[in-house]
């Protein structure tokens, strides 16, 4: 790891405080920054990029637990860690209110020059950390995108000469299908179910990474006029009944990918089931903010809840004898991902599996509260 200026955020008070903490703290890596008041923090914060954070408790119009409070509900701010500087007694209260929100530790004056120094380093080492994983993961975020579009182009220059192979077999089927015989004829079989399998790998290929590009922001959406749209599109058939549950709950989440994992678990739910009736149960649980889609097919084997997500993995024809790209249920997982839920899948107790997205986000509609209207400003 590459050696790095940091940029420290003094803030107390009393000028000769802070005089006292940057003789301690001062070395050519480092930006040290003086505020004599939380206010005057905050303004810095929005203008500035900083690796830590030490500040008095004790100060007037705005204290260190309420500038603290302020700092690790923004999102910007959130991850910079924090170090109370204290003449306060090291009594179990303010220790604890400390840590509830958010410092990572504690520094009682009078300072001790050796042990503030080490925790000063130890801390800027985390953040070091931190922000090395930070860079991996932007990395590892723009080589997914770059997959994806590489997925879409291939698949969109496959399409054109796809369909000049179906065009000519349609030619064949139109005006020679009676001079085909025997092993000629099963060939040609052959040859038309390929490509049609091949038509679907793309479309779905296609499908998929417009869908993952295609979403954007999370929105509030309501569960149950959300389903209400999808089945609306897939027009279930006489035979399948759908008992809907407790879905009059809004939450948040991408709308478009929503709407693509609820269709593609109800899609399965019928297109695998093997009983006469088709038997979908789709309910909410608020006990763990969970969406459950329950079936009454034949399960899925336990040792394939797993595979099951991975790209082009598929358990074979359905019982009406479509086949599968193995596309749909990556997709899910994708979409679920970035939403920030999960999603399992068990077997029931008697017939059937389930599938269940956890965790989701509910919308609050609290009144906003003094942090967050001060939040706004940063």
């Amino acid at each position: 790891m590459q050696n790095k200026k940091h940029t420290l955020l003094l803030i107390d008070d009393k000028p000769e405080n802070l005089l006292a903490l940057r003789s301690i703290l001062e070395l050519p890596d480092r930006e040290i920054i003086s505020c004599l008041s939380a206010n005057e923090a905050l303004q810095i914060l929005l203008k500035k990029s900083v690796s830590l954070i030490l500040v008095d408790v004790q100060m007037p119009e705005m204290d260190g637990y309420e500038f603290v409070e302020i700092v690790k509900s923004h999102p910007k701010t959130a991850s910079i860690p924090t170090i109370f500087v204290t003449a306060i007694s090291n009594e179990q209260i303010h220790l604890t209110k400390a840590y509830d929100l958010g410092a990572i530790d504690f520094l009682s004056k009078p300072l001790n020059t050796e042990i503030t120094r080490k925790k000063v380093e130890s801390f800027l080492k985390i953040w070091d950390y931190d922000q090395e994983l930070k860079l991996l993961n932007e990395k590892l975020s723009q080589k997914n995108e770059e997959l994806e579009q590489f997925a879409h182009i291939i698949a969109h220059d496959l399409k054109t000469p796809l369909s000049n192979i179906q065009t000519l077999i349609n030619v064949i089927e139109e005006d020679h299908i009676l001079d085909l015989d025997g092993d000629v004829a099963q060939l040609f079989e052959m040859v038309k179910s390929s490509s049609k399998k091949m038509s679907g790998l793309i479309d779905d290929l296609l499908y998929y990474s417009k869908t993952v590009q295609d979403n954007e922001g999370k929105e509030e959406i309501n569960i149950a006029a959300a389903l209400d749209e999808v089945l609306k599109l897939i027009n279930p058939s006489i035979n399948v009944q759908i008992e809907k549950v407790n879905l009059n709950h809004n939450i948040l989440f991408q709308p478009l990918a929503f709407h693509q994992i609820v269709s593609n678990l109800l899609s399965n739910a019928i297109k695998y089931n093997d009983k006469v009736v088709s038997k979908i149960r789709i309910s909410f649980s608020e006990e763990n903010f969970s969406l459950s889609v329950m079936d009454n097919g034949p399960g899925i084997d336990e040792k394939y809840h797993t595979k099951i997500f991975e790209m082009f993995h598929t358990l074979g024809k359905s019982f009406n004898g479509e086949s599968s790209t193995g596309i749909g249920l990556n997709l899910v997982k994708k979409l679920v991902e970035r939403n920030d839920v999960t999603i399992d899948v068990k077997n029931n107790t008697d017939i059937g599996c389930q599938f269940i997205i956890s965790n989701l986000e509910m919308v609050n509609n609290n009144v906003k509260t003094a942090s967050e209207i001060a939040l706004e400003t940063l």
